[in-house]
Parts: C-alpha cells; structure tokens; sequence
C-alpha cells in the first residue's frame, strides 16, 4: 500500500498521545494481578467491585447470557455529561474460547481508565468525549473448558475449547453478506447481534489469539472457498469432503484467487486504523510469522481479512455491512493460550496502541441531520460519499459519525419525504502539537421535506423519496464488488 502525505502526517501526529499518557502512573492501586487467568466468578466480582467503586464513571450491564446461561458482561465507562452526539466504541475479547488474553487485557484495561481518569489529561478527554463499551469475554463457557498451553507454539494450537458450549466458532456464526447463513445462530451471536441494534457504535475491536497481526475486512468474498466447494459438490456430488477439497485443489477453474483481497469502500481508513494499531505495537509492525522460521509474512503487519483465509460469518464483516461500525480484528499473540507469565507483557505491548485506536472514534465528520422546517432530528436518513457504494444511517436523534482521514470529500444525506443534500466538507490534518487526538468536524445537515405538483391542484404535498433498508446494503456491497 502506497501511503498519502496525510496518512503519514496522520500517524505521525497520533504518536504525540503516547509520551503524555504513560504520565500517569501505571502502578496505581491494583485490584487485579497479572498472576493468573480469572475464570468467571472472579471476572464477575471483580467488574462488580470496580464499577461499585466508580459509579459515577462506569456501570455494568448484561448484553445476554451464553449456552450455559453465563452472563455476558459488558461494562460501559464515560464521564461526558450529555451523551447526545457523543460516538460510542467498543472492545471485544475472548470470542474464541481458548484465546483469553484479550479476555484479561480488558480487565486491565477498565482499571487503568478509571485509575487514571483524575490523573492524566488525555485520559480524562477520552472518558469525557466518548462512550467506552467493554466486554471482556463472548465465550464464557468455552473459556471455561479451555487452560493454558506451553509456549512457544505455532499460534495454532488448538487444545481447549475454541468453540461455545455448542461447539459452534462464534466468529463463523454471524450473517454473512456474500453467502448464505446455513448454521443456527447461537446465543452469544444473538446478543451481539442485539447489541449493536440497540447501540450506534461507532468503531469496533474484536481480540484474538495465535498471530500477531492487524486484520481488517472483508473476511468474505464473493469467491469465497467454501462457496466454490460448494458449488463443486453440487456438480460431483462427493460425500468425502478431502476428496472434494483435493479435486479444488487441482482444479485451476475452481481455486483461482483464493487468497485475493476483498476490499470494502472504506479501505483507507481500515487500513489506516490497522496500520496505525500496528505501528504503535513493539513487535506487530515488523509482520513476522509465528512460525519457527519467523519469516516476514504481514507486510506492516496488517492484513485484508479474505487475503490471508477466506471466512463466512465473520463478526467484523457483519459489523461493518450491518451497522457501519469499523471493526477490525487483533490477533494479539502468538500463543492462543499462553501461560500467565506472558500477560504482563502483552498488556505492556498493547496498552499504547489501544488508547489511541480509542480516539481514533474523533477523526471525520460528526453532526445531526434535521428537519429544516421544524428543527426535529430525522431518524433513519442516509449518510454517505458521493464516490463510496455504501452509507450509515442516523439515530433516533437524528445522529451520525463518519471515519474519514484528511481531504475534501462530498456528502450525501437522503431521508424518506426529504430532498437529497450534497455537502462538501474538509477534513483538515492533525495538528501535530494534538495532544488529545483528532477533533472531528461537526456537520449538520438540514433536509427540505420533498414537495410536487398534484394533477388538480398544483399546490406541493409530500411525495415519496429514497428508501434504504438491511438488504440495500447487501446489494450495494454485492454492487461494489462486481464492478472491482
């Protein structure tokens, strides 16, 4: 990927954060150690004591509950005092249940934020402009019939349970927009699902383990493996599924382009983001395999998610196509599973990074799109680029936040019984004397209610306009990528 001025200068200001947010102290009173992994009772009394002892900045809440009916604890810091126009993030560990340091990452994570809220001026910008959603474990149940293994490995070793209670891989279990949903969805996944409908999140991280890598969508692709295997057996109707993947394999007309990138419209910023997360991480940039060669096998060390394997269900996709939201997905170790010993270390790798991908929910364009008659917010209008095939929708109040990197760029705003608005608006680059991050440009947008001539009359009533729904963003997508 060749890097625009902007984009360097981008990163290159982001980096000032770093130096002013290990000001605070990092060995502030702890309420958890390093010294093991905390299974779900304790991970349950340490999310209650800690929001107890900060309510008027955190709280907890339940998404949901698993297979076996343990609560999915999410707990939700910020101390801006009118959350109106304030984006909401979030940060998701543990989905695979043998792949818990994300898991323990997190619960170091909300200490850190609320220790040091009071103490360091960045810290206390982030909880003041920003709704932080953090959900330590997806997989409760899988963690808990899961234990760690001996370092170091190949990063794919696969002892302990990687799936839920169900034995279902949680991250192949959502609705995909390239192929059909063939796999009943679990409970975990209906919570998650449930949980970005009754949120306008803004940017996402999903926590992994068993590479170290930054990886950004598509994970899918219309030329998806497991769809061209499918499409095979339909034709040879073989019951042996390595047969059949032999014959695909020798096949030239069925395994072309497996390992294409498949890009959404957002890419620069994906990529902006994953190059940014790992550039700030000690190790992730150098790309290095976790093989025993250590062979460079990430450039920069991010990856399109289809480039490096193919995945149908994926929870980034189904985040981005469904509800806007950029999510990308960290492979945060090499050892899916390591000893206890190695969490500090990670925790020390990825603290950085992390706290300044959280800002990152500042760059862009933000604002309300109203009636322009009445004032009133106009939920459900449609907010995109004249050059991108794809849009977010504002909330009930009318709300909306765009990621975008520095340039000028046209928006388009549609609402039902509203006229089209075109706007164009500049997103400046980053001071680099920015302590706090970047500041987003505040865009509001006033709509004209549609009017046209009746046949007897020729007085204005309000007619029809545009209609966008879940299943225009898959036909767009599907657009988008026809045309590449």
């Amino acid at each position: 990927m060749i890097m625009t001025m902007d984009t360097i200068k981008a990163l290159r200001s982001s980096a000032i954060v770093l130096a002013i947010v290990f000001a605070a102290s990092s060995a502030s009173h702890s309420r958890i150690g390093f010294d093991k992994y905390h299974n779900h009772k304790e991970m349950t009394n340490y999310l209650m004591q800690i929001t107890d002892e900060f309510p008027n900045i955190s709280s907890l809440y339940s998404i949901g509950k698993s297979v076996l009916k343990r609560e999915l604890w999410a707990v939700k810091l910020t101390t801006a005092s009118e959350l109106l126009g304030v984006p909401n993030i979030k940060i998701v560990g543990n989905i695979h249940g043998n792949e818990p340091v994300g898991r323990e990452i997190i619960l170091h994570l909300i200490q850190y934020l609320l220790d040091n809220n009071s103490k360091n001026k960045v810290i206390n910008n982030l909880l003041r402009t920003t709704v932080i959603h953090l959900l330590p474990s997806m997989n409760p149940d899988g963690f808990e019939m899961s234990a760690p293994q001996p370092c170091p490995n190949d990063g794919m070793h696969r002892l302990g349970s990687r799936g839920n209670a169900n034995t279902f891989d949680l991250n192949r279990n959502f609705p995909d927009v390239f192929n059909p949903h063939t796999v009943p969805l679990q409970p975990e996944t209906k919570a998650m699902m449930e949980w970005l409908k009754s949120v306008p999140f803004v940017m996402s991280l999903g926590l992994h383990g068993g590479a170290l890598v930054a990886n950004f969508p598509y994970d899918g692709s219309l030329d998806s493996v497991l769809g061209k295997l499918q499409k095979l057996n339909e034709t040879l109707q073989i019951n042996d599924v390595f047969e059949l993947y032999k014959i695909f394999l020798n096949e030239t007309s069925y395994n072309q382009n497996i390992n294409m990138e498949s890009l959404t419209p957002d890419d620069d910023v994906f990529r902006f983001l994953a190059k940014q997360y790992a550039d700030l991480h000690p190790t992730m940039h150098n790309g290095l395999s976790c093989d025993d060669d250590y062979s460079l096998k990430f450039k920069d060390g991010i990856t399109n998610g289809a480039a490096w394997y193919q995945v149908i269900g994926s929870m980034q996709d189904y985040n981005y196509v469904w509800h806007g939201c950029m999510e990308i997905t960290l492979e945060m170790s090499c050892c899916k599973y390591p000893p206890a010993s190695f969490l500090e270390s990670h925790w020390n790798d990825h603290l950085k990074p992390l706290l300044t991908w959280m800002q990152q929910a500042h760059r862009g364009v933000k604002g309300f799109v109203t009636n322009q008659i009445t004032g009133k917010p106009i939920p459900n209008a449609t907010v995109s680029l004249t050059d991108r095939e794809n849009y977010i929708n504002t909330t009930v109040n009318g709300e909306y936040w765009k990621i975008l990197l520095p340039g000028v760029y046209k928006l388009r705003v549609n609402a039902i019984g509203y006229d089209e608005k075109i706007v164009r608006v500049k997103v400046p680059e980053e001071r680099e004397d920015q302590e706090e991050g970047p500041r987003p440009q505040s865009v509001n947008v006033q709509l004209e209610p549609t009017k046209t001539k009746t046949a007897d009359s020729g007085r204005s009533t309000a007619s029809t306009a545009y209609y966008y729904n879940a299943t225009s963003i898959i036909i767009i997508t599907v657009t988008y990528f026809m045309v590449l």
